[in-house]
């Protein structure tokens, strides 16, 4: 494989201020997610709106649009329709609210009350399921695509959620991808374990013990056949899907792995340790660091986008509760 010419790459940063500072410390730009197309990047955080970027045709903030009116505290995460280039959900586990939007409008199109704390949320392969994990009871929540008897109009609506065997253990979910099938999610759970989930029963169909501490983050790879995670202990590994051994792992930093994400090739895994203001790139076939990207705070969240080598983070600046950013780290022009 001939590596990228990395230092030839450009980094782009676009500072979110906060004109009115909570009283308590929240995160100014706390997630970010690409739409399926690779048009439009999302995100979100204390200003109680989602954030629409267009970077083809610029990174300037004065150039985003905003969609509000959906949630009144911090929104946590934000997530794109895998087959709709418009549908988007955000969640917040302070209003307990998770909203869908369609991006050529300016208002909510539909508000779910669940009675839990939304936290992480992820659309199902076929975009026809939402996942959500609980921020305050990791409990899991599902919702489905559908239509009113009534008036045949689209909507989302709760679904009985089964028991699994997450709830019947000590274990909580940390962080959880949709298998590439569709029919089962992967979940790093906090007693540092891997656990496989069948979907729509939630069974159990696999676990092994990944990490030493909480697994924190995980990603299967495009092609289906392998996952990484990463863990307390500083470990990135790569897990073979069949066996369920793992076939490699990296520890550039001894801090704790906080999010990991693959590039739409499966080449390349973006990691960011705890601490650790940059974010690295590390070689999927060799485990080796290829590069590393200075950020000017700690990374809260990664997405690459899904047909190209650009990658889009964010974060807060360093000792700063108001000053947020957004970069993009792009092949030259």
């Amino acid at each position: 494989m001939q590596q990228p010419k990395w230092n030839d790459y450009k980094v782009s940063f676009q500072k979110i201020i906060q004109n009115n500072p909570y009283t308590k410390l929240r995160k100014t730009v706390s997630w970010l997610a690409w739409s399926c197309d690779g048009q439009k990047l999302a995100t979100c955080g204390y200003e109680k709106a989602v954030r629409l970027w267009t970077p083809e045709r610029s990174t300037e903030l004065r150039s985003t649009a905003s969609l509000s009116g959906g949630h009144t505290e911090h929104i946590d995460q934000v997530a794109w329709s895998p087959v709709h280039k418009d549908l988007l959900c955000s969640s917040s586990s302070e209003d307990k609210r998770v909203c869908f939007w369609d991006a050529r409008q300016s208002k909510v199109v539909q508000s779910i009350r669940m009675e839990g704390s939304p936290w992480q949320i992820g659309f199902a392969p076929d975009g026809k399921t939402l996942l959500i994990v609980g921020n305050d009871s990791r409990a899991i929540f599902l919702l489905e695509h559908g239509k009113r008897e009534e008036d045949a109009k689209e909507t989302w609506n709760r679904i009985d959620t089964p028991k699994h065997s997450i709830e019947q253990g000590n274990a909580s979910i940390m962080d959880f991808c949709w298998l590439n099938s569709g029919t089962a999610i992967a979940a790093g759970c906090t007693d540092g374990s891997l656990k496989i989930l069948e979907y729509p029963s939630l069974q159990l169909l696999h676990s092994n013990l990944s990490h030493f501490g909480q697994c924190n983050s995980l990603g299967q790879h495009p092609r289906g056949n392998y996952i990484a995670t990463g863990g307390n202990d500083a470990i990135l590994g790569i897990w073979d899907m069949q066996e369920w051994m793992c076939v490699r792992t990296c520890s550039p930093y001894d801090e704790t792995v906080n999010w990991l994400r693959f590039s739409y090739d499966g080449e390349w895994i973006a990691g960011v340790w705890a601490r650790q203001k940059e974010i690295t790139l590390i070689n999927f076939e060799m485990g080796e660091v290829g590069h590393r990207i200075k950020t000017s705070g700690e990374v809260n969240g990664l997405a690459w986008h899904p047909s190209k080598l650009l990658l889009a983070s964010c974060g807060d600046d360093e000792d700063k509760t108001t000053v947020g950013w957004v970069s993009f780290f792009t092949p030259p022009s």
